[in-house]
């Protein structure tokens, strides 16, 4: 059997990082792919979805560390190696708190690299669930899920919704995060009514968890709930995610720029970046998001 190539994106505004990357790894085998800075750096994950992403960064500017760090709350199983000419070991934890698996000085000697990756490689074999369920016989699945406002279940219910999605989707942990951060859009925007505001300050002030109680607690939103319907065919997949709040300016949130809003304009632009499409209905309470399954796979 041919063995698959790895994709890496090398993320570094200098031209010496992206040359070392491609000049080490290319002739061994790697796909290599390039974002010529951090202000591309997350686009071009989510386009790519590479294996492993290695990203320049410096105690000197932050734009590296929202990139890494946008990059491992996109997703939480990114394989990120961040290098940079600072030596300092407090910065290089302050990398490893912010997602990355490693961190490297530079300049980059391709042996250091090298052994990185296959570290992350062998460390992720190893966590790798080997018993997972025969989905291949599931031709078609239609079911619906009601639950309500704990985010602590949101993981138990997006296993659920995904159970059968391997089928059609070759990014399982992808599709969670994306499909999770819609209904997480539809938790506390909708059902809670938690004005973007009020959790950029409650974030801030680190209150958010008992604004998030408060509102749990409140007469008003405590019995609303949230609708999921699930429908999976050989080559589509169609979520459903209706909430019984009000409605929001989704058009406003829907913002073509990652950082123009905190919180849910991230989370949005991670989903409309995955989806194939996102539809929302009546007044922005009900979203419908699609999935189509890639060319190649079908």
């Amino acid at each position: 059997m041919k063995k698959v190539k790895q994709t890496v994106l090398a993320i570094a505004e200098d031209a010496h990082t992206r040359d070392a990357v491609r000049e080490g790894l290319a002739p061994r085998g790697f796909a290599i792919r390039i974002a010529q800075g951090a202000s591309d750096g997350l686009s071009s994950f989510l386009k790519i979805k590479p294996d492993f992403v290695i990203i320049s960064v410096s105690p000197l500017t932050n734009l590296g560390l929202m990139t890494l760090t946008d990059i491992c709350e996109a997703d939480p199983h990114a394989q990120v190696i961040t290098v940079s000419a600072c030596t300092d070991d407090a910065f290089a934890m302050e990398c490893i708190r912010h997602g990355a698996m490693d961190y490297l000085n530079k300049p980059i000697e391709i042996k250091d690299l090298l052994r990185s990756i296959d570290r992350i490689n062998n460390r992720r074999r190893l966590l790798r669930i080997t018993s997972e369920p025969d989905i291949d016989c599931v031709q078609e699945e239609d079911k619906s899920l009601a639950f309500g406002n704990n985010t602590e279940n949101l993981p138990c219910i997006i296993n659920q919704a995904v159970y059968n999605a391997k089928v059609v989707c070759p990014d399982v942990p992808m599709l969670k995060m994306a499909l999770g951060e819609i209904i997480l859009n539809a938790i506390e925007h909708g059902n809670l009514n938690i004005s973007m505001q009020e959790k950029a300050s409650a974030t801030d002030k680190g209150d958010y968890k008992k604004l998030l109680q408060e509102r749990m607690n409140d007469p008003r939103y405590r019995s609303k709930a949230v609708k999921l319907n699930v429908h999976m065919t050989r080559d589509e997949l169609v979520y459903t995610v209706t909430d019984q709040g009000s409605g929001f300016d989704y058009k406003k949130m829907f913002s073509a720029e990652p950082h123009a809003h905190i919180g849910s304009g991230l989370g949005l632009f991670v989903a409309r970046s995955f989806f194939t499409d996102i539809t929302f209905k009546g007044r922005g309470n009900r979203v419908v998001l699609v999935y189509k399954k890639p060319e190649e796979e079908t």
